[in-house]
């Protein structure tokens, strides 16, 4: 009879291993997050990442059918997390996305011993339509001035922190390859009283000071891009975590293509 109970015993314990087993296996296939359909997604890594052909090439986000999304990766400036901004269009609202680091990743120092794999679904947030407003900025405030380049009217935008000083996508000599997130005056980038607040309502998740805060963390960065990594996706994520154009979402395929020629001709809209 002792017998029976201790086998009876030892059996529960193995059934209730084989459904344990079974339902962290469950929740780990099933296990993901939430994002808005324009958040910026931040991967930190072990070491400090070397930003090359074969980094670029073992990051990879695909949908639940396994079809590849073009998003626009790129690197901190500490060098430690790859960032990855959303596709022109957003990411589909209810639909799953899977974001690879594969272990061709080249690190320094250092090699991943499995693929790290990112799960995620979107969500759509109703942002506000925001709003230009005439005022005097304030610390922590996003601000913009409307220009022309070739008929083609565009806002430029940056994040004020006092003092006349604005951190923000800019190039000295108007080149590409030299634009870079710096903290600068207001003029001449900005004309002077010409420009506006962007006020973004309810969107606004970050305070003056997180808002600053989030922008000086990425002095330095050099990964602008006309679609996906604009002067404007960069302002309205430091206030609001969310790496949105406004003026980019505004755009016929048209105006699309012709954004995309300025990019061949290495034009900067600042």
């Amino acid at each position: 009879m002792k017998r029976y109970r201790f086998f009876k015993i030892i059996l529960l314990v193995l059934v209730i291993i084989v459904v344990y087993s079974s339902y962290k296996i469950y929740s780990a296939k099933n296990n993901f997050n939430d994002i808005y359909k324009y958040s910026e997604i931040q991967i930190p890594m072990n070491g400090k990442i070397i930003w090359d052909n074969s980094t670029v090439k073992s990051i990879s986000v695909k949908n639940n059918n396994g079809q590849p999304i073009k998003v626009y990766a790129f690197l901190s400036p500490d060098k430690k997390t790859i960032l990855i901004n959303p596709p022109v269009e957003g990411y589909t609202e209810n639909n799953l996305y899977y974001i690879t680091i594969s272990t061709n990743i080249h690190m320094k120092n250092y090699k991943i011993g499995k693929d790290k794999v990112v799960k995620f679904k979107a969500k759509d947030e109703n942002l506000p339509t925001p709003k230009k407003v005439k005022r005097e900025p304030e610390y922590g405030d996003i601000i913009g001035t409307t220009d022309k380049y070739m008929g083609y009217t565009y806002d430029h935008y940056g994040v004020y922190v006092g003092n006349n000083r604005v951190i923000h996508y800019c190039s000295t000599d108007g080149k590409v390859a030299n634009t870079k997130i710096q903290e600068t005056s207001i003029s001449p980038y900005f004309r002077e009283n010409k420009f506006f607040v962007l006020d973004l309502g309810n969107s606004a998740k970050f305070s003056a000071n997180q808002t600053v805060k989030r922008a000086r963390s990425r002095l330095g960065e050099k990964s602008y891009d006309l679609l996906q990594n604009n002067c404007e996706h960069f302002s309205v994520w430091a206030k609001t975590g969310n790496a949105k154009s406004y003026q980019i979402d505004k755009l016929s395929s048209e105006e699309i293509a012709q954004v995309r020629l300025f990019m061949t001709m290495g034009i900067n809209l600042q």
